[in-house]
């Protein structure tokens, strides 16, 4: 088993895409303080499983993403990928070469996955158990490790060497073992006591069984007597039946002709609607010619009337022209008899009568129109009052 490359997107410092590939021989990584080389090393630890924030030296989980600079903005999320050399299959892989994922999100969720296909976190761990590779293991050492390590408990210091030495896996399995027989203790003391709580109500069991016996006994019995008195009733029930439907027969045909009956009732009921509806319709058209007539009839009388009012009318413009008609002739008369005395005189007068003449025309013309319109309404008038008197009628 050889580490091959490390890939980082997004994990502290690393805001783009980094890979890092770790050739034949040993691999330095230099650089000046602040300069992140101290993040390869968590992003190792991270992708391996590292739960603790403090270990990774933040507060949260969410320390791990790229925060953001003044020119950059913050990644949503993070991801590191280690790949491993697995052609002596020294992890428990069926691949030649295996890949670990891990990504969070800064919602809080975490993912992990081994070759691309999602897993779960322990599925990591027992993967790297016995090699050395973890969260834990002693292929890891950061800074002060190695004094921690000195200065630790002697059962810390032991995990160490375990670890190294490949006991671990047998270590965990017996510990669940142990978990897994503390479970089943417990089950076979809960077994137990359900026995003893048994065993105390086996003898008023055996007396509610016997009282069960005679109950079954006694059923049997009411059951066979129920089923005689069900037998009787049906009988009965038969005989009734048969009865009752020579009776529903007779009234299903009393049924059948009434039916028939309501039948010719209701098409002579139709008929009679029809009947009201028309004579209804009739009516109603003959109440609204009347209205109708009646209307005409107002109209009439008012254009009556008006007729009448335009006939006055005319009969005095009439004798205003008469009137006008004398005093013209008077003054034509009067002109001609002055007409002698002076010649330039009798040409203004005659002027003046030529114009009186053409006044009297227009009026006699007016005067006649003003007649002949008053005996068309008369006839009009006289045809009204004969259209009134029909749609009276």
């Amino acid at each position: 088993m050889k580490l091959k490359k490390l890939e980082i997107h997004g994990f502290k410092s690393f805001a783009d895409k980094t890979e890092i590939v770790f050739n034949e021989g040993i691999t330095g990584i230099v650089g000046p303080n602040g300069s992140g080389k101290s993040n390869i090393g968590d992003a190792v630890r991270w992708v391996l499983g590292e739960q603790n924030a403090r270990t990774l030296r933040g507060s949260k989980m969410e320390d791990v993403i790229f925060g953001g600079t003044a020119n950059r903005k913050p990644a949503h999320f993070c991801e590191v990928s280690l790949v491993f050399d697995n052609t002596d299959h020294a992890l428990r892989s069926d691949y030649s070469e295996v890949m670990v994922t891990r990504r969070v999100y800064r919602n809080g969720d975490s993912e992990y996955y081994l070759n691309r296909n999602a897993c779960r976190l322990k599925d990591i761990l027992e993967l790297f158990r016995d090699t050395g590779i973890g969260r834990e293991g002693y292929s890891l050492i950061g800074q002060g490790r190695i004094d921690e390590i000195l200065s630790a408990k002697s059962d810390d210091r032991r995990q160490v060497f375990e670890e190294a030495a490949g006991v671990m896996t047998y270590r965990f399995r017996k510990e669940e073992a142990e978990r897994k027989l503390q479970r089943t203790q417990e089950n076979l003391d809960r077994v137990n006591d359900i026995i003893t709580e048994l065993e105390a109500r086996i003898e008023p069991l055996s007396k509610q069984a016997e009282t069960a016996k005679v109950y079954l006994e006694l059923s049997a019995r009411l059951k066979e007597l129920e089923i005689q008195i069900f037998i009787l009733r049906y009988d009965k029930s038969k005989a009734r039946l048969e009865e009752m439907q020579q009776t529903l027969l007779g009234i299903q045909e009393a049924i059948t002709a009434h039916e028939k009956d309501l039948e010719e009732n209701a098409q002579k009921r139709d008929q009679l609607g029809d009947m009201i509806a028309e004579l209804e319709n009739r009516i109603e058209n003959a109440r609204l010619e009347a209205q109708q007539a009646l209307d005409e009839k107002h109209c009439l009388e008012t254009e009556k009337q008006n007729e009448l009012n335009r006939i006055e009318n005319n009969r005095q413009q009439t004798e205003s022209l008469n009137e006008n008609i004398q005093s013209c002739i008077a003054k034509r008369a009067r002109l001609q008899e002055l007409s002698s005395e002076d010649g330039d005189h009798e040409r203004g007068q005659k002027e003046a009568v030529e114009k009186a003449e053409q006044d009297v025309r227009a009026a006699q013309k007016e005067l006649s129109e003003a007649l002949s319109k008053a005996d068309h309404c008369e006839l009009e008038l006289d045809a009204h009052k004969t259209d009134i008197l029909n749609a009276v009628n």
